[in-house]
């Protein structure tokens, strides 16, 4: 995710760097051919000004539609944050036993392998090996039965419904106490399912590849246009406005899958860190993860 205060220009302009050079080939090689033009032929400046018109509407609408993935998705890791603090906290108030270091042993387990599940998790949706991190977090046992499985955060929550429905059953947790963990978990099922959602839903490859076009076709006619006005400063003209058009479309598909592994990914890293102190912290635990200080302008 990029930084507040953090400038990320040069990132945004070396990701454009190919199309701002394309962009000024066409400028100067159509501002040249132009010159052979028999001087009673004027482009109209009519028709750039309306596909510019046009192509700053479809732009706007391009990069809200992204925004728009992209904010739903911190929202969904918002509400993970939210939930795997609510877990931790359920766990500890309603799960009781005559034996107190048992229960403490229970909300221990639940809370470290809730830790695990978001480490997981974000592993996955950058495509990435769920289990990379999350070995100090379980048991061996536990470890080893989730190396074979498709869907390992899945897996990870399954463990916690047994664990409740095992608590249940020994008395360790009241029918109304269940009914709560349960739906914290479900919620964090419905959060996984909506990133899922999210991450397997692209953006209309077709719809991307028109813009580009569009903004292509845009710089063509804005040299005929105004060539015969400024002479040959329609080439600076015309990379400066084509290129303002392209870091736009270029901030709409890089905002649009926030969960690439790129700089504006949603931070899944650092919240999964941050719900690791939390929780490690709610259970009384001091081995906290070392806090990481940020030196670029983004953060993962």
């Amino acid at each position: 995710m990029f930084l507040k205060h953090k400038k990320s220009v040069r990132y945004i302009l070396k990701l454009n760097r190919l199309d701002m050079f394309i962009v000024l080939i066409i400028s100067i090689v159509v501002g040249h051919l132009d010159n052979y033009l028999p001087n009673d032929v004027a482009f109209p400046l009519t028709i750039p000004s309306l596909l510019g018109t046009a192509l700053s509407l479809v732009v706007a609408f391009r990069t809200g539609q992204a925004y728009d993935r992209w904010w739903e998705a911190r929202k969904l890791w918002g509400a993970i944050v939210n939930d795997s603090r609510s877990l931790v906290r359920a766990a500890e108030t309603y799960i009781t036993s005559p034996d107190n270091s048992k229960d403490k042993m229970l909300v221990h387990r639940i809370g470290l392998r809730q830790i695990a599940w978001v480490y997981a998790f974000g592993q996955v949706l950058r495509d990435q090996d769920p289990l990379e991190h999350i070995e100090k977090f379980l048991t061996k046992e536990e470890y080893e039965l989730l190396k074979p499985k498709h869907n390992v955060p899945n897996a990870l929550l399954q463990n916690h419904s047994k664990d409740i429905k095992k608590a249940r059953e020994e008395g360790y947790l009241t029918e109304f106490g269940q009914l709560r963990i349960d739906e914290i978990v479900m919620r964090l099922v419905d959060a996984m399912g909506g990133c899922e959602r999210i991450k397997g839903t692209i953006f209309p490859t077709p719809y991307n590849r028109i813009v580009h076009i569009t903004i292509h076709i845009f710089a063509i006619t804005l040299t005929l246009g105004i060539v015969d006005f400024i002479g040959v400063r329609e080439v600076l003209v015309t990379f400066l406005l084509t290129s303002i058009f392209l870091a736009l479309e270029r901030v709409a598909l890089i905002l649009q899958d926030p969960w690439e592994n790129k700089p504006s990914d949603i931070p899944v890293t650092l919240l999964a860190q941050k719900i690791e102190t939390d929780l490690k912290q709610m259970m009384g635990d001091i081995d906290l993860p070392a806090t990481n200080k940020t030196e670029g302008y983004y953060v993962m």
